[in-house]
Formats: C-alpha cells, sequence, structure tokens
C-alpha cells in the first residue's frame, strides 16, 4: 500500500523581492525536510517589477501574478488579498492531504528544526489554532503569533472560512483574535527561531498600526505603552503615528465578543506587569 507523504501548503506574499526569496524557499524546503512534510509552496506576487515571478518558477514554486496596484500595500487592508490568493489556490487543491498551513515572509529564514518544532507542539495540543516561534533576539508576547512563520491548523482555518478580512487594517491578528474567542489556543513557541534579511518593525506603517489597535479594541493604557515601546525602539515618530492612527476617526470594527477579549487580555497583561493580581 502505497502511503502518501502530509504535505504542508505553504503561503510566500511577496513584492520586488527577487534577490530574497531564493534563500526563503530553500530553507522552507529544508526545514519540512528535517520534520518529514512536503512542502507545497505558492508564491503570490503582489505585482512585482523585478523577477520575482521568474525566480519563483525557477525554484519549482506555484507561481500565482497579481496586478500591480501602482503602491506598496504593505500596512493596509488590502494586502490580506494577496495572502487570499494563496489561500484560496491551496483550498483549490482538494485532493491535497494536510492537516496544517504555513504562512512565510519572502525574506526569513528557519532552523532546520522550526518545522518539526511547530508540528510537535499542534499534535499535542488539538485545541492549539495557530502558533509560530521568534526572531532570534526579539520578544514576542506568548500568544500574539507572528505573521511570518505561523502554523494554522486546517480545521480551525476552515472554520473561519479560509480567509482573512481584507476590510481591517488589523487583518493579520484578526485569526490569533478569533481562535482564542472561538474555544481555541494560539501560541509563542520560543524554541523554534528564525531570522528575517530586513530589521524588524522598520518598514511598520505606525499610523495604520495605530489604527488597526483601534479597530481591535485595545484599551488606551496599552496603546500608550506600545507606543512608548515603538519610540524606544524604533523613533519618537514612530510611537507618536501609533497614536495618531489610534486617536483618528475609525470606530472598532472587530466583533463586539473578540473586542472584548482583546481588552479584557490587555488589562491582564498590564496588572500583571504592575505586579497586581487580578
Amino acid at each position: 500500500m502505497h502511503i502518501r507523504t502530509m504535505k504542508i501548503p505553504v503561503v510566500v506574499p511577496a513584492r520586488n523581492e527577487e534577490k530574497r526569496l531564493e534563500k526563503t524557499i530553500q530553507s522552507i524546503r529544508e526545514t519540512a525536510k528535517f520534520a518529514g512534510v512536503e512542502p507545497y509552496i505558492v508564491v503570490v506576487d503582489d505585482g512585482s517589477k523585478d523577477n520575482t515571478c521568474a525566480v519563483a518558477e525557477q525554484l519549482g514554486c506555484h507561481v500565482i501574478r497579481l496586478k500591480d496596484r501602482g503602491y506598496s500595500a504593505l500596512g493596509r487592508p488590502e494586502l490580506a488579498d494577496t495572502h487570499n490568493a494563496g489561500f484560496d489556490h491551496i483550498k483549490s487543491q482538494s485532493d491535497m492531504p494536510y492537516e496544517y498551513l504555513m504562512v512565510s515572509g519572502s525574506d526569513t529564514s528557519y532552523a532546520n528544526d522550526y518545522l518539526q518544532i511547530l508540528l510537535e507542539q499542534m499534535r499535542k495540543n488539538e485545541k492549539l489554532a495557530m502558533c509560530s516561534g521568534v526572531l532570534d533576539g526579539f520578544y514576542t508576547n506568548p500568544m500574539a503569533v507572528r505573521g511570518s512563520g505561523r502554523i494554522i491548523r486546517r480545521t480551525f482555518w476552515e472554520s473561519i472560512g479560509s480567509k482573512l478580512p481584507n476590510d481591517l487594517y488589523a487583518w493579520e491578528s484578526y485569526p490569533v483574535v478569533a481562535a482564542n474567542t472561538g474555544g481555541f489556543k494560539t501560541s509563542t513557541i520560543y524554541e523554534a527561531r528564525m531570522q528575517t534579511d530586513r530589521p524588524p518593525l522598520r518598514s511598520v506603517d505606525w499610523k495604520r498600526y495605530g489604527i488597526g489597535m483601534k479597530e481591535n479594541g485595545s484599551v488606551l493604557p496599552y496603546v500608550i505603552l506600545r507606543g512608548a515601546k515603538a519610540s524606544i525602539q524604533i523613533s519618537p515618530k514612530a510611537g507618536f503615528r501609533l497614536l495618531l492612527g489610534y486617536f483618528s476617526s475609525v470606530k472598532n470594527r472587530y466583533p463586539l465578543e473578540m473586542r472584548q477579549f482583546v481588552s479584557s487580555y490587555q488589562k491582564n497583561r498590564i496588572l500583571s506587569f504592575l505586579g497586581i493580581k487580578r
């Protein structure tokens, strides 16, 4: 009896990444081989003006070409459409045997045991809907789940429609909050390590980040602390722009239950930081 190797679909959004993409694809394949799974890599070219598509094709990836918007959608709601194009392609492969899928930035590389560590955690805990590792030297809070390098349980993903919302600035964190309000869990796995060719957070549009925090129901004290952290880590301008975005005229746009979860979680983190038991 022939047993098919379990696949792990991987969505890699890319825009003008011809110089970084090969390193990422090779790393994905190496960590998948170490974990004993076969990667099905889908590169979604977001209107590149360089040879990103050609590089992806030469590397044997499945390539989806999107039209150039005329601008970079980084930090904007419509960037979710780039990811969704990859998810739609995976969904169309109805006979593909997989339990988990992965999202990777096009500038990220992984330790050989990265996938093995994450998949072991997912298999141990059926309630774990999403998890990711950490960038070397960069702290991530215990349930945040970074966008690049995240592993998603298929059953959970299908339960929320197998898509990201494309009308929210906080679209990337939406499935994390949805999992935690829907009976699932999310987790940062600190033993799983990755690296990026770009300095973390340097490309963030902090005003749009602040708008996203307003959308998801973030409480003001937490926003102020996040702004202060951005001011220290990046620049005072970053912290100012975050607060500017938060105080813009955008209303809370997440479902009420999800906003309540975000608010409660942030309040508990603040109290814990202050050493106050609730």
